[in-house]
């Protein structure tokens, strides 16, 4: 896929991940349209990139499937289509199982899992008409249990993982579908949550973010960039669908 003067959708598009992604897509001349759940954080976002005319903004809650056809619809209206859709949109919480309720359950399934379906469900026209790519936005999470409280993060990353399968199937050969699963990425987000002890019961410690990556084999937290760049070979990898590319420090290679 060459990226200059395509059309780049991403969900989650305001912070973190999306935000990184969407500045590697804009840096390689594509037109990008990021969305966001709430409108603060989508202007804050877009005056951070500043790509003028290439960059257009939407207001939308994809864990509804009528978020999903408006998010698409703002793509296809700014640029005429779409060429590439990265469902980053997520939530986590981690919650002791006898603590989550069923609104956490949902909220979290249907943001990871409605939203990844019905975005790709509404851009179809769009990515048969570019022969286009899905890239998804799982987790080590989706692979491989994790210790403290993460039922339901884990129970829609396996999905994730396991319906970009199914639609990798289902869309081949004209759209790709392809996800990254992905270890401890050093975002605003997981810095908040170290430092007050709500991710991986990490607490304590003068240095939460440090302590974290000496878990990890490679001794070293995943970095926004290096997801935007993974999320950059996918959309370009014409022989890869159905994949789920571990980015993840080592944390699935095997037992502690």
């Amino acid at each position: 896929m060459e990226f200059q003067g395509a059309s780049v959708l991403i969900t989650g598009g305001t912070r973190g991940i999306g935000l990184a992604t969407a500045r590697r897509f804009l840096e390689l001349g594509a037109r990008v349209t990021i969305g966001g759940l709430r409108r603060e954080s989508v202007q804050r976002a877009a005056g951070e990139l500043d790509a003028g005319d290439r960059l257009a903004q939407v207001v939308a809650d994809v864990s509804h499937a009528e978020g999903c056809r408006a998010t698409v619809a703002a793509a296809t209206e700014a640029f005429g289509g779409v060429d590439l859709l990265f469902a980053n949109a997520g939530n986590y919480d981690s919650v002791p199982l006898e603590e989550v309720t069923e609104e956490l359950w949902d909220r979290t399934l249907a943001t990871h899992l409605k939203g990844l379906f019905f975005c790709v469900q509404a851009a179809l026209p769009a990515l048969r008409s570019s022969r286009g790519a899905v890239v998804a936005m799982a987790s080590d999470a989706g692979v491989a249990g994790l210790r403290g409280g993460w039922a339901a993060y884990c129970a829609a990353k396996g999905g994730v993982v396991n319906l970009v399968r199914q639609l990798a199937l289902d869309l081949a050969p004209e759209i790709r579908v392809n996800c990254i699963a992905a270890g401890p990425v050093a975002t605003e987000h997981l810095f908040h949550d170290l430092a007050d002890g709500s991710y991986g019961g990490i607490g304590g410690v003068d240095d939460p973010a440090k302590a974290l990556a000496g878990t990890l084999p490679l001794r070293q937290l995943i970095t926004p960039d290096e997801v935007a760049d993974a999320v950059v070979f996918l959309a370009a990898s014409r022989s890869m669908t159905g994949a789920a590319l571990s980015l993840d420090a080592g944390t699935t290679a095997g037992l502690p």
